[in-house]
């Protein structure tokens, strides 16, 4: 009777436990203050307004569009006003919800008769995402500095970072699964229809441009060389926003597949690096 007892005790205190956890990460996810954007990220910023105006001036001319420069890149104009604003009022997990929201609501009013516009705004919202990352932290963040994440100590020597057994075999299953993301929309669509090469290369070129710097970040963060958070989150996500605006341009296999296999390629690519050249160590935690 008394094993069972202290059995249900520590039960509930093990569940009150996780409740005090869960509790506690949401109020560190509402205390919501920016984060410094780095270079990187402002790149893929930049790529994102690009891939949204080449999206939109590659729509398909047989809808109802009026497809003048113009209408473009106002619409990727939009996106990233309506990124900037709603990450900058709202923690990334409101946010990140609203503005996926946004597009099933401004998407069937404004895309029957600006589909060009729309392809542009869908992409060019992750521009806005980082802006109003960036917005954030210089109006809460410099007052209220977020939590600094541990990273690494330059001032001393790199260590060597072998790539163990479970490892490697991780990355050969990553390798190959973004190898077959690039080969499966070539087997599946270029092969049978040659004229779909030069719209691959195009789509799978911007995706690959995007995804690469991506994956690569990913790995610095997982090896405390870069600080993740929500910049990293932004360009993860944007990696499917990316697809989605080049669905306008009749691109989404394409961008899609380009895209996860490039996240893939560009972590692997990263740890083979560290693998050859080492990793500098922790910071020491302060005294």
């Amino acid at each position: 009777m008394g094993d069972t007892t202290t059995a249900a005790q520590q039960a509930r205190k093990r569940k009150l436990r996780g409740r005090r956890e869960l509790r506690k990460n949401l109020r560190q996810q509402l205390d919501w203050r920016g984060r410094p954007v780095p270079p990187l990220g402002w790149y893929i910023a930049a790529l994102a307004v690009a891939c949204g105006i080449a999206y939109g001036v590659l729509h398909d001319r047989g809808d109802a569009d009026p497809s003048g420069i113009g209408v473009v890149v106002a619409g990727a104009a939009a996106g990233v006003l309506w990124g900037a604003v709603v990450m900058a009022v709202a923690p990334p997990i409101i946010a990140v919800p609203v503005i996926v929201v946004g597009i099933f609501v401004f998407g069937p009013l404004f895309g029957p008769a600006y589909p060009s516009a729309l392809s542009a705004w869908i992409t060019s919202t992750v521009a806005g995402w980082f802006v109003g990352i960036a917005i954030r932290y210089r109006t809460v963040g410099r007052r209220r500095p977020p939590p600094a994440q541990p990273l690494v100590d330059r001032t001393r020597p790199r260590r060597k970072a072998p790539i163990g057994k479970s490892e490697r075999s991780s990355l050969v299953s990553s390798a190959i699964a973004g190898v077959g993301f690039l080969a499966l929309p070539v087997l599946l669509f270029v092969v049978p229809t040659p004229r779909f090469l030069t719209g691959w290369l195009l789509l799978a070129g911007l995706a690959l441009a995007w995804a690469i710097p991506t994956g690569w970040w990913s790995a610095r963060a997982q090896s405390h060389h870069a600080v993740g958070g929500a910049p990293l989150q932004a360009a993860t996500w944007g990696v499917l926003f990316n697809a989605w605006g080049a669905a306008g341009a009749h691109g989404m296999p394409f961008a899609l597949t380009a895209g996860l296999g490039g996240v893939a390629i560009g972590f692997v690519l990263r740890r083979l690096w560290e693998a050859r050249v080492g990793r500098y160590p922790r910071q020491r935690p302060a005294p």
